[in-house]
């Protein structure tokens, strides 16, 4: 990847940073990272001004090495209050909405808004391709990812990591992750991608502005091909955007039921 202090033209605002977060969970008395997540929000239909604030990432990072749910996963966050990272129990892995289109394709999101975290959700109107499935950047246009990381010792923190790079391969084809089987990628430059990055938000510059191109697809076995050595994968957002709206339509729905207004 561009090292961050050398991406030309790329910014990346300090609110777009509390979009993410990481997967952890703990083995032998340590903090072990698992993968990335970051939060979409999508406005209600029955309540005019409420939004459904809804957890993203790949649904692999919840399986283990055998394909079985992982126990014991937790969120790491930002308190609100405090700045210091602390960590939330995620639900299991039955609990989880999978592609309403496919549930093969490798993306897994619940409802999920941690109490005084500081957290700011991706709107879903920044999702690419959440109004029009053909729309797509192209070769060579400016990219970053987002990942999360615990910093310190005794006193640790959350903070946000972007590395930077360009869209490599725009048009996704059939690519294999282990762990997840054969997807559907799209690929951008910039070296091999830390397993931990797999769920991690990607956006590409589109005109003037950034919007959400997919979630990186760390375990993605297309760097094993000379051909396509130093890419990585990404799933396109339009699963994203499919996924958070099925649930927001239910969601909705339940709304109506109540009387809610």
């Amino acid at each position: 990847m561009v090292p961050v202090g050398h991406a030309r033209g790329a910014e990346v605002a300090a609110q777009t940073l509390r979009n993410v977060a990481g997967i952890v969970a703990h083995q032998g008395g340590r903090q072990v990272q698992i993968g990335t997540a970051f939060f979409v929000a999508v406005p209600s239909q029955a309540v005019p001004g409420q939004s459904f604030v809804y957890l993203v990432t790949t649904h692999h990072n919840l399986l283990d090495d055998g394909g079985h749910p992982r126990t014991g996963l937790m969120l790491s966050v930002e308190d609100r209050r405090s700045g210091a990272m602390r960590e939330e129990a995620l639900p299991p892995e039955n609990k989880w909405v999978l592609d309403p289109e496919n549930s093969k394709i490798d993306v897994a999101a619940v409802p999920f808004s941690p109490a005084e975290a500081s957290i700011a959700p991706i709107a879903l109107s920044s999702v690419l391709g959440a109004d029009d499935p053909y729309s797509r950047p192209e070769t060579g246009a400016q990219i970053y990812y987002l990942t999360a990381a615990t910093v310190g010792i005794v006193n640790k923190r959350f903070e946000a990591l972007a590395r930077f790079g360009h869209v490599s391969v725009p048009i996704p084809a059939e690519t294999e992750v282990v762990g997840a089987g054969v997807q559907d990628l799209a690929l951008l430059d910039g070296g091999t991608a830390p397993g931990y990055s797999s769920g991690a938000p990607v956006f590409v510059s589109i005109g003037l502005r950034f919007a959400l191109w997919g979630m990186l697809e760390a375990n993605s076995a297309a760097s094993s091909n000379p051909l396509f050595s130093g890419l990585a994968g990404v799933l396109p957002a339009k699963s994203v955007a499919d996924t958070v709206k099925a649930m927001a339509t239910i969601q909705d729905k339940a709304l109506r039921a109540s009387g809610a207004h």
